[in-house]
């Protein structure tokens, strides 16, 4: 025992004086831009051979020998350092990206994909990063002033409402504009029509994918990008790849994050004192009488003062909670994610719950064999809320709605009216007279107020909280695919994919409120019953892909990758409809029978199938790395047109040249790279008309007490599809050390046989009929430039980073065949005509107010001075009252309209990005800015007006007495000729809005390991912090007129009284496991 301890004492000093020699240094390494850990990174002791790799979260432990100084710490794409060591025992490390060997990779679709530098054609793209960083309600509000040539317009702040994408200006009269959005290969429906009931939210299919599933969104803009999808690209198409698993231990991700919301803006309407006021002259000039003021409405002794928009917007809120889990090996992968969002809008009873999920994965059992599977589901509840629909609506009752009249009576109730000639929903005086009826809007002139209620008071709170408006949506997006490997370099790929899309909508209006301009044969009110509406949908597009895909390199100089498939897709449509009133208790709202009026009773359904086949193909060559090339083509047929004109071909072309790899170039030191590149293509679009439009169609009819069926469409089989004929040049350049990156694109689409369902003409003998024609060309013509700038990187950490855009743009229609112009239905002032923008405004020109009495004055079509005289209800030109012996015509946009030149549609618009960061610490600032367009103010046209409503504040600047110097004429109950369309209310539309201020900051990983998390980054942003402009409304980038067709695409730029963009601000954590 004893030589056993002898014979231990020498090991114990041999393992003592072992350990005495090195000591455990312990750390993280992580991305100096983002934050994030770096996996496999190497850290070694120059002159040793004592190293260690970093784990997948970027931490490491490594012995480190006595007396180390330094150590060398290198990765790939990432620029290798050298650092001191000391006494310390932890040391974190943050790496810079080497620029000079990062290749950011580009999806170009159909299993295609390139380096960003070997791309000819124009594409752009937005990571992941960007996408998260914003909470939005959808990931294409996340592409806002982030890419040129991209705009996006969120036309309001009603939850769930659809966001307008364009790329490259409006490519069509009477179709969609929107691009074809592709999620993992698999084209998304392009039925926007799935939201009937529910005014003022849109259907938005970008909303069913959760953001945080997405891994990148590419954009394509050219035709050599986007002539591989043919028929569906001439708005451009942007590509979505969600994210997919990765090799590595299992890894848990969970983001949280919190905040309210709040209209942004909100006009200032007048109060009671003024309103008071205001409707006395309107009276009184009128000839009416002084009615009495009563400020104290409901009789408690206090003047009633109701600011309604006060009471309708609040304070939301909102909550997002996300999990994601991801692993792999080289076996297979998988990525698997579930969410929660919670949001109340700002206004009231407006509230958007949506839930979650995905799971992406693959399977490699044989080198040469790989399966998956892309599935993502989402359930959405939009409790919406009726915001446009005339009178009723709960931002137009808002506007309209006396201030002088309380929310509420003595008992706390809404205090209705129920009389048919303003309406229900309306209100009462506390002696039980209706507000509006007999005088009694704090009035006591009885009778007066009578001839002049041509527009009714609703009552905004009780419209908002006594009806339902619910949205129940679910979708199931999803993909399936074999690629096998036969020989080196060739895969072969069939893919099958199911976009299937429910969506009911459940409508009750209860029996005390308004019928919301429904007219039901006069027997609304309280104790004849409620309305129900429901609405039912169901779209199904399946897809079945099958292409190859080849790439070689000849020599060694010589690069090919081809590309050749089929595809086809069937889309189909089913839809039904009830309506029934009279419905005493909601109870009772799924059994009709005896419980409602059978004659105001309705119902419907309609059903509706696309199909199109598919060939494509793709050649990408290189040469050198200097010499591009880029061959697409694609055979495409659809069933909305006849049988001669079916098949469409549409074949793409790009070059490049790398000009700064030619030996001329090697001692500009200051050009790092620079290539120039050309494109020229076809890409067509058939959403300008329905599914049968080449067919001839049969509808009921009645005459009199006859019925039966008649022509109500004409076959067509000429008609063909619009076809886009897209030039694109430009340039992409790197400088200064690739501090500097700067891309530069003109293009020039001109668009032949546009689509348009015209009338039928007399002698047809369908006097109602439409036919579906080719009917013009049109072109859209500018310019993008994108900068992106390392401003300043430091060795201690500090970086600035800026990333600008911006664009140009130029529509004009070149013909139009359909015998006049095409006017919007919802205004009259935009129309589509040759040699003018699609958004141009041809309008009545405002010439003021006669300083002298107060009357309004306009310019005719041939510059004569028109005056109206709301007294005697007559027309003057230029002083005189007859014209050739007839009394004066009045002077409308119809008849003396002319063209401003000025369009709606923005002619200039981008971003700026600005992002400082310091070790974990970073800053965003994002700017998004728009102009040189005009926009048509409606709804100060209509809060202007001389019927017994509310007021904007601006009309406290009326005319009064001669000599008075102002735009608001002479006030005249009753009378509302001013507000007659006209350049008066047109108002520039541009804006610098700070879209987002983010600051966030990863955790050290000591701390963030306390609690069991290799990764834990806090953060707080304010979107839609401010926004600058000097148009009078409440949001220069609302749009009313935001439905999909010709009233977005001619009507763009309306604002009626839409609910206004909210600002939002957020507080989150993002973890890792």
């Amino acid at each position: 025992m004893n030589k056993l301890l002898l014979g231990l004492i020498p090991l114990a000093a041999i393992v003592h004086q072992a350990n005495a020699q090195t000591r455990s240094l312990s750390g993280r390494v992580t991305d100096r831009s983002t934050g994030e850990g770096i996996p496999g990174v190497t850290i070694v002791v120059p002159g040793t051979t004592v190293g260690v790799s970093t784990n997948a979260d970027g931490s490491y432990v490594l012995d480190l020998p006595a007396g180390s100084k330094t150590l060398r710490i290198s990765s790939v794409g990432y620029q290798t350092m050298e650092r001191p060591v000391g006494n310390e025992t932890t040391l974190n490390i943050a790496l810079a990206t080497d620029t000079k060997m990062t290749s950011e990779v580009v999806v170009t679709g159909y299993g295609g994909s390139q380096d960003i530098k070997d791309i000819t054609g124009s594409f752009a793209k937005l990571d992941q990063t960007k996408l998260t960083s914003q909470p939005v309600q959808s990931a294409d509000q996340a592409l806002a002033g982030r890419i040129a040539g991209v705009q996006i317009t969120n036309t309001s702040g009603t939850l769930g409402d659809a966001v307008t994408v364009r790329i490259r200006g409006i490519n069509s009269i009477n179709g969609s504009s929107q691009p074809l959005f592709v999620v993992d290969g698999i084209p998304m429906t392009e039925f926007g029509n799935m939201n009937i009931m529910t005014d003022g939210v849109r259907y938005n299919p970008l909303a069913d994918i959760n953001p945080n599933d997405i891994e990148s969104m590419t954009v394509l803009k050219d035709a050599s990008a986007a002539a591989i999808y043919g028929s569906r690209a001439t708005n451009g198409v942007i590509l979505i790849t969600t994210k997919k698993g990765k090799n590595g231990q299992a890894k848990l991700t969970v983001n949280a994050s919190t905040g309210f919301m709040q209209a942004a803006r909100l006009p200032d309407l007048l109060n009671a004192a003024d309103f008071r006021d205001i409707t006395n002259e309107k009276f009184l000039n009128a000839g009416k009488g002084a009615p009495a003021a009563n400020g104290d409405a409901n009789g408690d002794g206090v003047e009633d003062d109701t600011d309604w928009l006060k009471e309708v917007y609040h304070k939301g809120f909102m909550q997002d909670y996300q999990l994601a889990l991801t692993s792999g090996n080289d076996k297979g992968s998988y990525y698997a994610s579930v969410g929660y969002s919670d949001l109340k809008g700002s206004l009231i009873n407006n509230r958007l719950r949506r839930a979650n999920g995905r799971i992406n994965m693959e399977l490699t059992p044989k080198t040469w064999v790989k399966a998956g599977v892309n599935i993502g589901f989402n359930h959405a509840l939009n409790q919406g809320v009726l915001t446009d629909k005339y009178l009723a609506g709960a931002t137009v009752a808002a506007y309209n709605a006396p201030p002088n009249v309380p929310a509420y009576n003595n008992s706390g109730g809404y205090n209705l009216s129920d009389a048919l000639n303003i309406g229900l929903g309306g209100f009462r005086n506390p002696d039980g007279s209706v507000v509006g009826s007999d005088g009694g809007l704090g009035f006591n002139n009885a009778g007066a107020m009578t001839p002049f209620i041509l527009n009714r008071f609703f009552h905004p709170i009780a419209n908002l909280n006594l009806q339902k408006n619910n949205n129940t949506q679910r979708r199931l997006l999803g993909n399936s695919y074999l690629t096998l490997t036969p020989l080196k370099g060739l895969s072969i790929t069939t893919k099958f994919g199911l976009d299937y899309l429910n969506n009911y909508e459940y409508q009750y209006n209860d029996p005390t409120i308004a019928g919301l301009g429904y007219d039901w044969g006069g027997k609304a009110g309280p104790g004849s019953g409620g309305l129900v509406q429901k609405f039912r949908a169901d779209n199904t597009l399946s897809t079945w892909q099958n292409y190859a895909t080849y790439s070689h390199l000849f020599g060694d100089n010589h690069n090919i990758d081809a590309t050749a498939g089929y595809e086809q897709n069937l889309e189909t449509y089913e839809s039904s409809f009830s309506q029934a009133a009279f419905i005493s208790d909601e109870k009772f709202k799924d059994v009709y029978s005896g419980l409602f009026d059978q004659a105001q009773s309705n119902q419907g359904g309609s059903r509706d199938v696309t199909a199109w086949q598919s060939l494509f193909g793709r050649l990408n060559y290189s040469f050198s790395d200097k010499y591009y090339a880029t061959f697409t083509a694609r055979r495409d047929g659809s069933s909305r047109f006849g049988t001669t004109r079916r098949w469409g071909f549409f074949p793409g072309v790009s070059a490049g040249w790398r000009i700064s790899r030619e030996a001329f170039m090697s001692n500009i030191s200051v050009i790092n790279d620079l290539k120039l590149k050309a494109s020229y293509g076809l890409v067509g679009n058939s959403a300008g008309i329905p599914s049968y439009a080449s067919s001839t169609l049969i509808g009921q009819g009645q005459y009199g007490p006859f019925q039966g069926y008649g022509i109500n469409q004409l076959t067509n089989p000429a008609l063909r599809w619009e076809t886009g004929k897209k030039l694109d040049i430009g340039f992409d350049a790197s400088i200064i050390k690739d501090r500097i990156s700067i891309n530069f694109d003109y293009f020039n689409n001109n668009i032949d046989n546009l689509l348009l369902g015209v009338p039928a003409i007399y002698s047809t003998g369908i006097p109602q009929g439409v036919i579906a024609r080719n009917v013009g060309k049109m072109y859209n013509r500018g310019v993008e430039l994108t900068v992106n700038t390392t401003n300043v990187e430091t060795p201690t950490g500090f970086k600035w980073t800026s990333s600008f855009n911006y664009t140009v743009i130029k529509n004009r229609v070149t013909e139009l065949s359909t015998g006049g112009d095409v006017i919007a239905p919802n205004a009259v002032f935009h129309r589509a005509s040759e040699g003018h923008s699609i958004t141009e405004y041809k309008i009545l020109q405002w010439a003021g107010v006669n300083p002298a009495n107060g009357n309004p004055q306009w310019y005719d079509a041939n510059g004569n001075l028109r005056e109206y005289s709301p007294t005697t209800q007559t027309w003057q030109q230029n002083g005189e009252s007859t014209v050739g012996g007839k009394p004066v015509a009045a002077a409308t946009t119809a008849t003396d309209g002319v063209w401003t030149g000025k369009t709606s549609f923005p002619t200039w618009f981008g971003g700026l990005d600005n992002t400082f960061s310091y070790k974990g610490l970073q800053l965003e600032v994002f700017l998004q800015y728009s102009g040189g367009n005009y926009l048509y103010n409606a709804t100060r046209s209509s809060m202007l007006t001389n019927y017994v409503s509310n007021n904007f504040v601006e009309i406290k600047d009326r005319w009064k007495s001669p000599g008075d110097v102002t735009n608001v004429p002479r006030l005249f109950v009753g009378d509302n000729t001013d507000k007659n369309s006209s350049t008066r209310f047109m108002e520039k539309g541009d804006f610098l809005r700070v879209r987002q201020v983010r600051l966030s900051y990863v955790l050290p990983a000591a701390v963030s390991q306390k609690f069991g998390s290799s990764r834990a980054n806090v953060f707080a942003m304010v979107q839609n912090a401010w926004v600058f402009t000097k148009y009078s409304g409440a949001d220069p980038e609302v749009n009313s007129a935001a439905n999909e067709g010709a009233s977005s695409n001619i009507g763009y730029g309306v604002d009626n009284r839409s609910n206004p963009q909210v600002r939002t601000v957020t507080a989150g954590i993002n973890l890792d496991f």
